[in-house]
């Protein structure tokens, strides 16, 4: 979720020994260490599952490791598992009082469940644990003040939030999501030329950021810049087709700059996006609801993927499939996006487990051939799609692809 506590995590793991017994053989916790590693790099991409399956071997290492329920709370924090992720949370600070990031964490949750109040009394806690056991100071320290911030724009205390962030940037000034919501900060409180110097700075520090990217560009428009903002709006309409501000502005700054017929276009798919953006509000809303409920998450996923935000799609399609391994179609979804993103390699480990748990499933079959055919595997291909009419004789596509297959 936050990437300054990954890398907190990580270096703690390379560290090691901080949060375990001393009794434990050095080998074992090295080798405990190593499975959370391998645990952190499984939650990166998205393999839940796995993430949890890792951290229960480590724990079975070193049962009283702060290092392992750390890891737990943040696997199922990012399947929205709540309760749980605070009970694992909570387990750390019974282990070790002082781990960096618990508290900090844990308002992060209640901040994505929209309990504002609650996250604010987390963040304070981590900073009073910062405070109670003072490491040297680091940008580390910067993150609580930020969330902090965060969490006092969404209740409306806007000079609480500026001069949290202010503080953030005191501890690091190079913390480019804090110059990016101090940005909009000032862009709501209508002071547009603070807001484009903090918006131009976090783009400075990562210059490949398409979010920060926008923002600037969206603010030079407000600026009345608009052959400026052409230059920044028009990669982000191109790689972010479904971003509604990047179509719309994109539209405004070419009318304004007299190319009627041409910003017209773009400010029209604006409005079609719009309604696309609504529908997916109210998916991720239903999610608050039913965090449990699979096919809600695999219906958020649906929509993120034909509006091509695959990364996101991938996320939800993970978590749907972790809350129902059983269910095929879920699994064949995760597969079938894999192959739209281009990973042929992913795509055909995941119809092969698919059809390991029910080797019967046609379509699945008939997939199977494509990735086959894709990478060129004829042969292999061939008996895939063999495989789909042995448990479907009247399938119309294995037909086609086979005939395909005997002519070429």
């Amino acid at each position: 979720m936050l990437k300054r506590y990954v890398y907190s995590l990580l270096a703690l793991l390379l560290c090691g020994c901080a949060s375990q017994p001393k009794e434990e053989p050095v080998e074992i916790i090295a080798k405990s260490e190593f499975l959370l590693l391998q645990a952190n790099e499984a939650l990166r991409q998205n393999e839940f599952d796995a993430a949890l399956a890792l951290t229960d071997s480590a724990q079975k290492l070193t049962p009283n490791s702060a290092n392992v329920y750390f890891m737990r709370a943040r696997a199922y924090s990012e399947i929205g598992q709540w309760q749980e992720a605070e009970k694992a949370y909570r387990k750390v600070l019974e282990l070790k009082p002082s781990y960096r990031g618990v508290w900090n964490n844990l308002g992060n949750n209640t901040f994505r469940q929209q309990k504002f109040e609650q996250a604010l009394g987390y963040y304070h806690k981590e900073i009073a644990r910062n405070m109670r056991f003072p490491p040297p100071q680091s940008a580390e320290e910067a993150v609580p003040f930020y969330q902090l911030g965060r969490a006092y724009v969404e209740l409306g205390k806007v000079d609480s939030a500026q001069i949290c962030f202010q503080r953030a940037l005191a501890f690091d000034s190079l913390y480019a999501l804090c110059h990016f919501n101090l940005a909009l900060l000032f862009e709501d409180e209508g002071e547009l030329g603070p807001a484009l110097t903090h918006a131009q700075r976090a783009l400075q520090i990562e210059q490949a950021n398409l979010e920060y990217r926008y923002l600037v560009g969206e603010l030079l428009v407000k600026l009345q810049r608009y052959e400026e903002a052409l230059e920044l709006l028009r990669e982000v309409a191109a790689q972010w087709p479904w971003h509604h501000g990047a179509q719309y502005n994109m539209g405004q700054a070419l009318v304004r700059l007299g190319r009627q017929e041409e910003g017209k276009k773009y400010l029209e798919e604006a409005e079609r996006v719009r309604a696309q953006d609504a529908k997916i509000e109210h998916l991720e809303n239903t999610i608050r609801s039913l965090p449990n409920d699979p096919m809600a998450h695999a219906a958020l996923a649906f929509a993120f993927r034909r509006v091509r935000r695959y990364n996101d799609a991938m996320h939800a399609y993970k978590v749907a499939a972790h809350l129902a391994p059983a269910n095929m179609e879920i699994q064949n979804n995760i597969a079938n996006l894999h192959l739209i993103k281009g990973d042929t390699l992913k795509a055909l480990n995941q119809y092969q487990r698919i059809l390991q748990h029910d080797p019967k499933l046609a379509n699945i079959w008939l997939n199977l051939g494509v990735v086959y055919a894709l990478a060129r595997k004829p042969q292999l291909a061939r008996s895939a799609w063999e495989n789909a009419l042995k448990y479907q004789p009247d399938h119309p596509l294995a037909k086609r692809y086979l005939a395909k297959l005997a002519h070429e």
